[in-house]
């Protein structure tokens, strides 16, 4: 590449990173794209994009994006934490388990990892898995629900069965989560 499009293309990425952070994340979507095309920085723009893709619903194509960074990058934390997300919104339990477990195998703090990774359980009706996980993601901040909420909102129509699950009477996150906790977890998953 030579000078004139590297420069190019990084300021296609910044302008990009900038309209995803303020909300404008189709316009984004297009200049990571642009800068793509580029052939620019690929492992950054994948996973800039793939989140992009991811919160306005678009799981396939954000999938893909993360399928890309794995396959160049075996060991990306975060390319596995999204696709696990990705696939289970799309109801891909199996895998975004695989995903899912492959993220937290790397990075034991991520909540919200354990939390998809357990309603996923839950979907496939392996409730002692499926509290296990939701009991680890009750040591996941209120500031991270709310985070993963604003990007990527409501999660619900993939997981009908864990929603049912967790509303019972003894839901294991009923004992580890204060009200407005499992108030905000329910919100997020209707």
């Amino acid at each position: 590449m030579n000078t004139s499009n590297k420069s190019s293309a990084l300021e296609q990425i910044r302008k990009a990173k900038l309209l995803f952070a303020s909300g404008q994340i189709k316009e984004s979507i297009k200049e990571f794209t642009l800068a793509e095309q580029e052939g620019y920085e690929l492992l950054d723009i994948w996973l800039s994009r793939g989140a992009a893709l991811l919160a306005i619903s678009r799981y396939q194509p954000a999938e893909t994006d993360f399928s890309n960074v794995i396959e160049v990058q075996q060991d990306n934390e975060r390319a596995y934490y999204y696709r696990g997300i990705a696939r289970a919104a799309q109801g891909r339990h199996l895998k975004a388990i695989s995903d899912l477990t492959a993220s937290l195998s790397r990075n034991s703090n991520r909540g919200i990892a354990h939390l998809i990774r357990g309603l996923s359980y839950a979907e496939l009706g392996n409730r002692s898995d499926a509290i296990l996980d939701i009991n680890s993601a009750g040591a996941f901040s209120d500031a991270e629900l709310k985070s993963f909420s604003k990007l990527f909102g409501t999660i619900g129509h993939p997981f009908r069965n864990a929603l049912a699950f967790m509303s019972e009477e003894n839901a294991p996150w009923n004992n580890l989560l204060d009200r407005s906790s499992a108030d905000r977890l329910m919100k997020l998953l209707q």
